[in-house]
């Protein structure tokens, strides 16, 4: 049995901690009204964010909500600053546990992780096994149980600070209206909580017969074998065990040879090569009419036009792509800077 550790309402509201998870919530968001007005005069709101806190309570919890269409349409949640300060507070007390609880190949929401970290494992295990399977979940973030998530942090922590976990998942109310399932989307809380969720999964996978290796990004599952048929029999026992303990379903998964190629995280994986995929090629292309729309109409010079496209160029990252991107600059001699 996994060891927990305390979570009191005393430590997530001490003051040293309010003051680092106030610094961190506003971080890059220095020239937003609501920041500055926090920052000139903090006293009253920390005291009325550290008195709602020892009550194991959000200042304000809700969520404001909005759509967004990069790469698809996605509903965001977005809390006041108040709450993202508490979020801020009660993940500094326990992303070290949850943390403790994820497999080293696990790369979402991690310091020192993140997409190109992912890819350059997947590459590695790409060469060391014939096959590969990518399964995705259907709808992850609205689907997560309550009940099997309070049950998982249950385990990892003990004392009155999960009453603050408690208000972080009754502040959310679901599109379908269906209490007590889903997180929302842009929630710094959700981030690390559906990132835990799966861990249990990422040891089961792992503890099957013939599976080499296994990579996770947030939903997306990488898992490899030398055999094909062992990914097939993983594939149904994976879509059961999914429902069966945490209410969740796949989308249709694709197993195949490794030196064909798999998707994960935005880019085409082979054993010795990179290419980035459709939807990237597009969002650079896009980026790339932009500035020379701008350029044109006399809105950026030189210097801006250089700097927009040395962050263009990080779309296709970590692929190379150099004969696309010579394609793209192919009469366009202002963008080749």
């Amino acid at each position: 049995m996994s060891r927990s550790v305390r979570l009191t309402l005393a430590d997530i509201a001490e003051s040293g901690n309010l003051h680092v998870a106030l610094h961190r919530a506003c971080r890059g968001k220095w020239s937003r009204p609501d920041v500055q007005q926090m920052l000139i005069a903090p006293q009253a709101p920390m005291q009325q964010l550290r008195a709602a806190l020892q009550c194991g309570e959000l200042p304000h919890g809700r969520f404001d909500s909005f759509t967004i269409y990069d790469p698809k349409k996605r509903l965001i949640h977005a809390a006041p600053l108040l709450d993202r300060v508490a979020h801020h507070a009660m993940m500094n007390c326990m992303e070290a546990r949850l943390e403790q609880a994820l497999l080293p190949s696990v790369f979402a929401c991690r310091a020192g992780k993140g997409v190109h970290a992912a890819i350059s494992y997947a590459q590695r295990q790409s060469r060391r096994s014939a096959w590969v399977m990518h399964a995705d979940i259907r709808h992850y973030f609205p689907a997560i149980q309550h009940s099997a998530l309070r049950k998982q942090l249950q385990r990892r922590f003990r004392g009155d600070g999960l009453q603050l976990v408690e208000s972080v998942l009754a502040a959310y109310c679901p599109v379908d209206g269906v209490m007590g399932r889903g997180l929302p989307i842009g929630a710094l809380t959700s981030q690390h909580l559906a990132n835990h969720y799966l861990s249990d999964i990422d040891r089961w996978c792992l503890a099957q017969p013939g599976v080499r290796a296994h990579c996770r990004y947030m939903d997306d599952l990488l898992l490899w074998a030398d055999e094909k048929y062992r990914l097939l029999e993983l594939r149904d026992a994976l879509q059961h065990r999914l429902a069966d303990t945490l209410g969740l379903s796949l989308k249709p998964v694709s197993i195949q040879r490794t030196s064909v190629g798999v998707q994960f995280c935005g880019i085409k994986i082979k054993p010795y090569t990179l290419r980035a995929s459709k939807r990237r090629r597009k969002r650079f292309k896009a980026a790339f009419n932009t500035l020379e729309h701008r350029w044109h109409n006399h809105q950026m010079d030189s210097l801006a036009v250089q700097r927009g496209a040395d962050a263009a160029m990080t779309i296709l990252l970590p692929a190379s792509e150099k004969t696309f991107r010579r394609h793209c600059f192919n009469n366009r001699p202002v963008l080749e800077v």
